[in-house]
């Protein structure tokens, strides 16, 4: 028994049919896994970027401690003059007054 031209165009267009939504599982399955490595490598870029903005913090650490240092160590020379000069003036001072009271004949 032979099929009616009709109910065999109707086989042939749902085979077709067939054929056509594969290709399209097919294609939504590789998608899928397309979406998938998306998401996995900006879940890594994530972490990436939290870790480098850990380390940043780190950094900005370090520096604003080398830059206290620094200053400090710029400063000791200026201070160390400001001592000398402090000295001097000191000594200076001490030996116009030991002058003056040792004119006036005051003696130790």
């Amino acid at each position: 028994m032979q099929m009616p031209e009709e109910l065999l165009q109707e086989v042939r267009k749902i085979r077709e049919e067939q054929v056509r939504q594969g290709e399209q599982i097919k294609t939504l399955f590789k998608q899928q896994e397309d979406q998938k490595k998306l998401t996995e490598s900006v879940y890594s870029l994530s972490a990436s970027v939290e870790k480098l903005a850990n380390n940043l913090g780190t950094t900005d650490k370090k520096v604003d401690k080398l830059t206290t240092d620094v200053e400090s160590i710029k400063e000791k020379p200026a201070k160390r003059w400001d001592s000398a000069v402090s000295l001097v003036i000191t000594a200076v001072i001490t030996a116009v007054i030991t002058y003056v009271l040792t004119r006036l004949g005051l003696k130790g």
